[in-house]
């Protein structure tokens, strides 16, 4: 692996879990060689054939080692993502490395031994035909697992599925954004230098374009990419020529209700936040556009302004001294504040905002407009700091308007947001539009919770981790049936019946044992009863059959 010199001296003078060492971030990255990666990914093969990965104790030390990875570098990486994307402390703190991202490895390591353990089954006829025989379940690593992972929550979304492919047991090769320069090469050290994993566990591959590209000929036991739709279906092209299990966790236009039945105080509150708190609009969570009911449209628009104002005024878009500005963050690139920009066409009408773009510096102004189906900002995903608001007649326009132009496409949401107290409007609307999650009267917070999967549906992603879910897809649930019956006595009924020559006594012996579950099946239903009244039927029988031997005593 070759690192930029900035970053290889990063750990250099110290080893221990102070690590002060990392408070200079580091200022370049060095591309892997295209030689190089198809043998890291033999030597992460080998490795993996060797079974190392497979102890429960092994993988809780990883795990424990990804822990003190954030908790050492904590104040560095805060210095990282304040460099790559303009953010300041709070944001780092609540989206990359604070309580939500602790939270997932808290929860991995209290179930992480359950979730490895061997589970019992069921043997149903007429696989039981020779008992003793029992049936279980058991995960393994699938493998060596390729994940790639985006720029715009560089840390969470890296360290997150790391810890979901190291709990399943496999070897990992990531390739991180070469866009968060300073956050990559960070990570990048931390990662392979030995001092938190094994270096037999993750193996980094640094580059762009041409290094994916790389990387994508190769075969891979399990991949997982988070990022757009276009390089989406590049990835999964590339995996299918190998039939390998992939995750794709990609995004779209997530649209949010609101109607008349909403409190239009907190929808406005949340929603201005979850458009720009969240990364400056850049996560695939954010809130795209909303679809205002026509009758609460002026009291919502004046709602979001005065949020706007309240929360991130024009004082604060000036910068600090750190290169954030303010609670507003920076776009990733040049080229992408241009892009956000160029979006706001002659169809729309700006509401708010709209001035003080910076692109040069990557700063693109909070923004809200009013847009229509033709409007250039409703072709495509944002992913910046402009709200874009539709007017509709009722709840039944707004559910017409996302299924004509985006359900019947196949271009379902990665998140379904919706703003009414109203339950009867709540699920209608979960009904009617498809979409990989959903959040009722709030908005970003529901992709934090690892209790439930997170992933896409139709264009917005295939397949969905996080926690037991995570588990679950970089593990290969592998059912055995293990039979202690090694009899081949030709009287035994299990041989008689199963093996040749075959007659018209052994069909209907076969067919006279399948129907037993059809009769057993229902006498299912009462056992829960049985067991209750089996105590009081058995005891009124011996009190009968003592009092009967007690009459012939007396008789006798």
């Amino acid at each position: 692996m070759i690192r930029s010199d900035s970053s290889t001296s990063l750990l250099s003078s110290s080893t221990d879990n102070n690590n002060e060492a990392t408070s200079s971030p580091p200022t370049s990255l060095r591309y892997t060689p295209l030689s190089s990666i198809g043998p890291l990914i033999n030597e992460a093969r080998t490795s993996h054939g060797t079974h190392f990965t497979y102890p429960y104790q092994f993988r809780i030390s990883q795990i424990n080692g990804l822990e003190r990875l954030i908790h050492d570098n904590h104040d560095a990486f805060i210095k990282t993502i304040q460099r790559d994307l303009g953010q300041g402390d709070m944001y780092a703190e609540a989206f990359e490395v604070g309580a939500a991202l602790q939270g997932r490895i808290n929860y991995t390591k209290s179930n992480l031994k359950s979730w490895m353990a061997t589970q019992p089954k069921s043997t149903p006829f007429p696989t039981n035909l020779n008992i003793p025989v029992h049936s279980e379940l058991t995960p393994y690593p699938r493998g060596v697992a390729l994940l790639i992972t985006p720029w715009n929550l560089p840390i969470t979304l890296t360290i997150t599925a790391l810890l979901d492919a190291i709990a399943a047991g496999n070897v990992c090769i990531v390739k991180m954004s070469e866009k968060c320069v300073h956050t990559t090469s960070l990570l990048t050290e931390l990662l392979t230098n030995g001092t938190y994993l094994d270096e037999r566990v993750v193996k980094v591959v640094n580059g762009g374009a041409e290094q994916a590209t790389e990387l994508l000929r190769h075969r891979f036991d399990v991949v997982s990419y988070t990022g757009g739709e276009m390089v989406g279906r590049i990835v999964n092209e590339a995996t299918a020529k190998y039939l390998t299990p992939t995750l794709l966790e990609l995004g779209g236009k997530n649209p949010v209700f609101v109607t008349k039945n909403a409190d239009i105080e907190c929808a406005a509150m949340r929603i201005v936040w979850g458009k720009i708190s969240a990364n400056t609009g850049q996560m695939c969570i954010c809130p795209d556009y909303c679809l205002v009911e026509e009758s609460v449209k002026e009291e919502f628009v004046e709602a979001l302004c005065k949020r706007m104002d309240e929360f991130y005024p024009v004082s604060s878009y000036t910068g600090n001294s750190d290169g954030s500005r303010g609670d507003v963050g920076k776009m990733i690139t040049v080229e992408h504040a241009e892009r956000v920009v160029s979006m706001v066409d002659s169809t729309c009408k700006v509401i708010y905002g709209g001035e003080h773009h910076d692109t040069k510096e990557r700063f693109v102004a909070p923004t809200i407009l009013e847009a229509t189906a033709d409007s250039t900002i409703m072709k495509d995903e944002i992913f910046g700091p402009i709200l874009a608001i539709v007017t509709v007649p009722d709840l039944d326009g707004a559910i017409e308007y996302v299924q004509s132009n985006f359900s019947s496409k196949g271009k379902h949401p990665l998140c379904l947001y919706m703003f009414t107290k109203s339950k009867t409007e709540q699920q209608k609307i979960m009904d009617s539009i498809p979409s990989g999650t959903c959040a009722v009267n709030d908005v970003i917070k529901h992709s934090a919770n690892y209790n439930v999967p997170f992933g896409g549906i139709g264009t917005s992603g295939l397949g969905a981790y996080y926690g037991k879910f995570g588990f679950d897809f970089f593990s290969h649930y592998r059912g055995s049936l293990i039979l202690k019956n090694h009899s081949t006595l030709k009287w035994d009924p299990a041989v008689w019946m199963q093996f040749p020559p075959y007659n018209d006594k052994k069909v209907f012996a076969f067919r006279s044992l399948s129907k037993l579950p059809l009769i057993f099946g229902p006498l299912k239903k009462i056992v829960p009863v049985a067991k209750v009244l089996l105590p009081f039927v058995l005891g009124s029988l011996l009190f009968w059959a003592g009092m009967m031997v007690e009459r012939f005593k007396f008789f006798g």
